[in-house]
């Protein structure tokens, strides 16, 4: 696995120029619309926690596919899925649909930075941060999602040009011991 850059150390004041909406693909005629309508509060959060706009906007589509009031089995709620502690934990709260956004964000860029790469952050986000060590833990839900998240991140990077310097899928030439992982071609 050729790692790349770290992910903490990304400057995201290059892709924070202006955000032109794109149809992802990913989702049907409404979640689109939801998605068209706040796509540049999303693209302003993210900037303004140093993400790349593609990878938080991959993280919602699969969070709630853009539903403002996404509610899962275990009670985590909004864009974001935010859980009652992590939002009060954030600050934010959870029932306002931009708070969600900003509380996100934040959750995202604590994971990232305190692990450093995309797949053990997103793994934190999912699972909560004191499941992950030093590999995606071995919960079929979260290996899914990360899965998930990282196909919607490569699917939405290829409708946008790359930036110099901006965090990437990493290359696998066989995976490390204790990860697998598995790359899909449309």
């Amino acid at each position: 696995m050729q790692p790349g850059p770290s992910v903490g150390t990304w400057n995201a004041s290059a892709a924070c120029g202006s955000a032109t909406y794109r149809p992802s693909g990913l989702l049907g005629y409404a979640g689109e619309a939801r998605r068209r309508s706040i796509y540049d509060q999303v693209h302003a959060v993210a900037c303004a926690h140093g993400l790349a706009t593609d990878l938080f906007d991959a993280l919602i589509i699969q969070e709630s596919r853009y539903q403002p009031n996404a509610i899962s089995s275990k009670q985590a709620y909004g864009y974001a899925q935010l859980m009652p502690d992590t939002a009060r934990g954030l600050g934010v709260d959870r029932f306002d649909p931009f708070d969600n956004l900003r509380g996100g964000a934040r959750y995202l860029r604590a994971q990232l930075d305190r692990f450093g790469v995309v797949d053990l952050a997103l793994s934190a986000y999912n699972a909560g941060p004191g499941r992950v060590r030093d590999r995606v833990p071995e919960i079929a839900e979260t290996r899914d999602y990360v899965a998930r998240v990282l196909r919607n991140w490569q699917w939405l990077r290829g409708l946008r040009p790359s930036i110099p310097g901006e965090p990437h899928l990493m290359t696998l030439d066989a995976p490390p011991p204790g990860r697998t992982a598995a790359m899909l071609s449309f």
